[in-house]
């Protein structure tokens, strides 16, 4: 676009319920079948806007579900008096990470978000990345907004026992974080979970990294992290080690994605550099596994 970009972007997560029951009994129904798919503002009152932190809006605002419809509110151009804004629907993650509008496609113009908004239904159980740009005068102005939507679920084996559903018996997978090049400095694992992924209830993830020898091999350790806020700066204050710099020789320290919410991952050696500047961070989003 030319000029100077100021880009802020936000990630937010926004996490389902899922319900599992297995019963003999034709007439159990859903608890809540007759639920209807809601309308929500994004950002509230604030609407879409520049500088407003999305991250708090969407934790006390979610979850999200298919069918769901969110509203972007913001108003039109009027005499170069108002900020212009539009809402872009990215491609992947990578883009979002990069602010890159590049096969990114225009849900919305600047004139589209007046009056009732323009509004978006969350059709598909897929990761959404919505961004805003504007160039402005020659200053790009960008802010993007992540919502991984997830369904509301209800799994019932109905009637018969003896008829489970035709994929419960899948088996979960051992995946060694990495791959080859394991857990180590200077490897993107964002990139790595983006091409691997994605991770399902039960799989186990593997990290594997030599222990510390006579100060010639680089320690690495295993920590999860509280909360997005705290893998966005690496701020480890809050989280828990998860393995120490001994623990990831030989078969390497297992982790189990035993629930269904967002795990953040990073290393927590020299206080957040290697997390930082080494990009050894990476978060999941495990799946059920029938959803495969």
């Amino acid at each position: 676009m030319g000029g100077f970009t100021f880009a802020q972007c936000l990630i937010m997560i926004v996490a389902a319920s899922t319900l599992a029951v297995c019963t003999a009994n034709k007439e159990f129904r859903r608890p809540k079948y007759t639920h209807t798919p809601n309308k929500i503002i994004v950002g509230g009152s604030e609407g879409w806007r520049f500088n407003f932190t999305y991250t708090d809006w969407v934790r006390k605002n979610g979850p999200f579900y298919v069918n769901d419809t969110l509203v972007f509110k913001y108003d039109p151009p009027t005499d170069n008096t108002t900020i212009p804004h539009n809402v872009y629907l990215l491609p992947n993650l990578r883009s979002f990470l990069k602010c890159n509008f590049i096969g990114a496609e225009l849900l919305a113009d600047v004139t589209q978000g007046g009056g009732q908004g323009f509004e978006f239904v969350l059709k598909k159980l897929k990761p959404h990345y919505f961004a805003c740009e504007e160039d402005m005068g020659g200053f790009t102005f960008a802010q993007c907004l992540i919502l991984i939507v997830n369904v509301s679920t209800l799994a019932v084996c109905m009637a018969n026992k003896e008829s489970p559903h035709p994929k419960y018996t899948q088996a979960s997978h051992k995946i060694i974080v990495g791959g080859s090049e394991g857990w180590r400095f200077n490897f993107s694992y964002a990139n790595w979970a983006l091409k691997n992924g994605p991770f399902y209830l039960n799989d186990t993830l593997v990290f594997k990294y030599d222990p510390p020898t006579e100060n010639t091999t680089i320690p690495h350790s295993v920590y999860l992290l509280p909360n997005l806020r705290s893998f966005l700066t690496c701020n480890l204050t809050e989280a828990e080690m998860l393995a120490d710099v001994t623990q990831g020789g030989g078969q390497g320290f297992e982790f189990v994605l035993k629930n269904w919410k967002p795990h953040y991952f990073a290393c927590g050696q020299h206080d957040g550099i290697h997390c930082s500047l080494g990009k050894m961070k990476f978060f999941v989003m495990p799946m059920p596994r029938w959803f495969r």
